[in-house]
């Protein structure tokens, strides 16, 4: 008897190009992360450093779990070749099932972190959270069902939607007072209106069967994806676990106020292509030399988009603390050191989806877990020595080790990734990025002019201007990608824009 053949996965009716897809993509975090910079200086200057700190330290203990689900099946089913319904469906049980165990064994666990953080509030705020876990589980799928075919539009849909309503909620509580319970509401919608829009825009739904061979299929590949996951969140956490370990609840809201900030830059900016690279890429897989050229326009997009607007927080960081007021005094210089960090980091987030295309997860794995091993042991031996100081100097103090560590770490990473698994070359990776660099820097350098116009909000605005003005025109003059770029999407309109650095001859 010839069995039949099997099922294939439902194809979008007609798959965008990685070209819309950047941009949804861009659309997607832009719009999220300027609802959430809004909501998070409304919260900030409502609440202050303890609040942020004690939901800091019970989301790094909900991220654990949510990494365990996330991190493996998505990348399997966006990277996989050929993708049958039954794989789907497969991993969509999988997932539910590993959702109520894993939410389950988080609720349970919740007075042990309370305990090792020597917070007693942490067991409340991480029980309230914990069905963050299984509507994670429920999204994972169709969410990668609809970046496997770059479906972009509709995930900003659903991220756009969540974020704004959840803005809204928060903000709301905050005013009425609820304290500590307005950011952890303003999780859970988040969370609870993104799964229900993610679930009404994605055509795809599960069948009851379930079968063991679809499972295997995407087990090996999984596997190697969780483990880097799960080394991507202790190399990423890190620093906020110790910080909270060591330090307590308000050096973790300085610190993680001062980083979240650079973070949704590099969110917007280089992250958004992430969320592309990893189906692009995976397009290329068998032609290295076209892998290689299109990981380096990406990492050019990048750096373009990202290093300049890191550059100009810098130059807004000093009047922007003053604005939220004398409660978070002294995370100016934290903030402007993981500004630095961040642009470090823009160089970093593609490597991942990088190997992840091009077969190679456990490579990603072995270096995410050594970056995640060392930084127990920096952010640990910081956390020791610096146990009774200031907040403002411990938080300062893991900024500094953050960025040491992340330039080691960087630097191995792209030698594994450019030079070994790809065959390409780094000095021409990294060239393109040139530009970025120097406009990033003048920008950081504006407030060495001593500019002071009054008032923290006339000052912030004066500094982003002119940082923003100085970053733009010597991108523009000096980074002739950008220039090709721009004339290449508006055709004929600019054609009188050129090419080469006015005096030299194009090449």
């Amino acid at each position: 008897m010839v069995s039949a053949p099997p099922a294939t996965a439902p194809p979008a009716a007609k798959k965008p190009g990685v070209g819309s897809a950047i941009g949804w993509s861009y659309v997607l975090t832009g719009g999220r992360v300027g609802s959430t910079v809004l909501v998070t200086f409304l919260l900030a200057k409502l609440l202050g450093p303890s609040e942020f700190g004690v939901v800091a330290m019970a989301t790094v203990f909900i991220t654990v779990a949510q990494t365990i689900l996330q991190q493996g099946l998505v990348s399997a089913i966006v990277q996989r070749d050929k993708l049958t319904a039954e794989h789907l469906d497969a991993a969509f049980g999988v997932m539910v099932i590993s959702g109520f165990v894993v939410g389950g064994a988080t609720a349970a666990l919740s007075p042990v972190w309370a305990l090792v953080n020597r917070e007693p509030q942490l067991t409340t705020v991480c029980l309230a959270l914990s069905p963050l876990v299984l509507m994670q589980a429920l999204a994972i799928v169709p969410e990668a069902v609809l970046r496997r075919d770059l479906q972009f539009r509709s995930v900003a849909l659903r991220t756009l939607t969540a974020s704004v309503v959840s803005g809204v909620v928060g903000v709301v509580l905050a005013l009425l007072g609820a304290g500590v319970w307005a950011l952890v509401a303003q999780s859970l919608v988040n969370a609870f209106v993104g799964l229900v829009v993610l679930w009404t825009v994605c055509p795809w739904r599960p069948s009851r069967a379930i079968r063991l061979g679809a499972i295997r299929d995407l087990w090996k590949f999984s596997m190697h994806s969780a483990n880097a996951g799960l080394g991507s969140m202790l190399s990423s956490k890190a620093d906020l676990i110790f910080t909270g370990l060591f330090f307590g609840p308000v050096a973790t809201g300085i610190y993680r106020l001062a980083a979240r900030l650079p973070d949704m830059l590099v969110d917007v900016t280089v992250r958004s292509l992430q969320q592309v690279a990893l189906p692009s890429l995976s397009r290329l897989q068998h032609d290295r030399a076209a892998f290689a050229r299109h990981l380096t326009t990406l990492q050019h997009l990048g750096a373009v988009t990202g290093l300049p607007l890191l550059g100009v927080l810098v130059a807004a960081a000093g009047p922007l603390v003053e604005f939220l007021g004398p409660q978070w005094a002294g995370t100016a210089v934290p903030l402007a050191l993981l500004c630095l960090y961040g642009a470090l980091n823009a160089y970093g987030v593609l490597l991942g989806p990088a190997l992840q295309a091009i077969g190679q997860p456990a490579k990603l794995a072995a270096i995410l877990w050594t970056r995640g091993i060392l930084g127990v042991v920096v952010f640990a031996g910081v956390g020791t020595l610096l146990h009774g100081s200031s907040a403002a100097r411990q938080a300062t103090a893991i900024a500094l080790a953050a960025i040491a560590m992340q330039v080691v770490m960087n630097a191995a990473s792209i030698w594994v990734t450019v030079s070994r698994a790809v065959g390409g070359s780094v000095p021409r990776f990294l060239a393109p990025t040139v530009p970025a660099v120097l406009a990033g820097g003048a920008a950081a350098a504006v407030p060495l002019l001593g500019l002071s116009v009054g008032p923290p909000l006339l000052s912030l605005a004066v500094n982003v201007a002119l940082a923003g003005a100085v970053a733009g025109m010597l991108l523009w003059l000096l980074d002739r990608r950008l220039r090709a770029l721009v004339r290449k999407k508006l055709g004929g309109r600019l054609s009188w824009i050129p090419l080469s650095h006015p005096g030299r001859h194009a090449a």
